[in-house]
């Protein structure tokens, strides 16, 4: 299959806002059973991506947009349309000035997307113990009181004022403490089932959090809240992009480029969670993630695709970023909690 032709099945697949379990059956009946023509591809496509007999207009008229060059057809009011007014006095309509700021293009990646997230009944303990026990471990910069370490002759000697003699040998020593972690999450359409529990995973984590779609927000304080649904309300309340398109090469590359937000990638261990489909062109994702690995301490990418045994990265993005990430499978609170486990 040739590049062009990948990114345009790609483009299609996204467009249609479904499932990754149904993009993941699209992209298998793909492989195994190339069509021959337009009309094997509709069948083939149809078949795997539409679940209920009310989608199939919208299915068509996006199948219509991609392969056979016809524009999309708006739907139609279910009050009906109405009449153009009459003129009044006599005179002719005036027409309806478009200005700057207004119009399609405009409009495009001003929508708003907010949405309610459930804080669900799921018991996050266990995640929080094997986050404690498994994140990876640093020495503090700080010196500690010991039993161990350096020789602490401030302390040692204050003792002695107060005893008289020299009667213990204080140390110092750096503890460790766990690394820092960072958190970028995808909010956007094609993940709109998983992001619930990415959201429940990152407050479970308590640590620095942005969300991704068309643009990117920091959510780190709203998840410093003690109740899950408060915090979960509190980002439903700051995200205005859920559940929208997705533009994961310039939200990566507004964090790598702000210097309050890269500096929080520094030595941390970073976590995307993500599919990878950038709709736009690579090199931006591309240049974002390299930057972002060279920042991190580890740079570690989870996608819902890859629980699927015959995944494999091969749009042009994830091709180009799979040297620079470590890539795994995670959907969901269980599949989350295995990650971590393997950290």
């Amino acid at each position: 299959m040739s590049t062009v032709a990948g990114t345009l099945l790609e483009d299609f697949v996204t467009a249609l806002h479904v499932g990754v379990e149904r993009r993941a059956d699209f992209l298998t009946a793909l492989r195994d059973n190339p069509p021959q023509d337009i009309q094997r591809l509709y069948w083939l496509a149809r078949v795997t991506l539409v679940d209920r007999l009310e989608t199939i207009p919208a299915f068509d008229a996006v199948f219509s947009a991609y392969f056979l060059g016809a524009p999309p057809q708006p739907s139609p009011q279910r009050d009906g349309e109405s009449e153009a007014p009459d003129p009044q006095d006599g005179g002719e309509l005036e027409p309806i000035v478009m200005g700057e700021g207004t119009g399609k293009e405009a409009s495009v990646h001003d929508l708003r997307h907010r949405r309610a997230y459930a804080g669900g009944t799921e018991d996050l303990a266990e995640l929080r113990r094997a986050l404690a026990e498994h994140l990876p471990k640093i020495r503090s910069r700080r010196r500690r009181p010991h039993r161990r370490g350096q020789l602490d002759v401030r302390r040692t000697l204050r003792h002695a004022t107060r005893t008289g003699e020299i009667t213990m040998l204080a140390r110092r020593g750096r503890p460790h403490r766990t690394r820092p972690m960072l958190l970028l999450i995808d909010v956007s359409g094609s993940l709109r089932e998983h992001t619930p529990d990415y959201l429940r995973f990152a407050w479970a984590a308590q640590c620095e959090t942005f969300t991704f779609g068309t643009h990117l927000t920091r959510v780190t304080r709203q998840l410093r809240q003690r109740e899950l649904h408060t915090a979960l309300a509190e980002v439903s309340a700051v995200v205005e992009d859920a559940d929208g398109g997705t533009r994961i090469g310039p939200s990566l590359h507004e964090f790598v480029t702000t210097p309050r937000y890269a500096d929080r990638a520094r030595g941390a261990l970073t976590i995307v969670l993500s599919d990878g489909l950038e709709r736009g062109a690579p090199e931006q994702m591309v240049a974002a993630v390299h930057r972002l690995a060279k920042l991190s301490h580890r740079l570690l990418w989870w996608s819902p695709l890859a629980l699927h045994p015959e995944y494999r990265p091969v749009t042009r993005a994830m091709a180009a970023i799979v040297d620079d990430v470590d890539l795994a499978g995670a959907r969901d609170l269980k599949s989350l909690l295995e990650r971590v486990r393997e950290l």
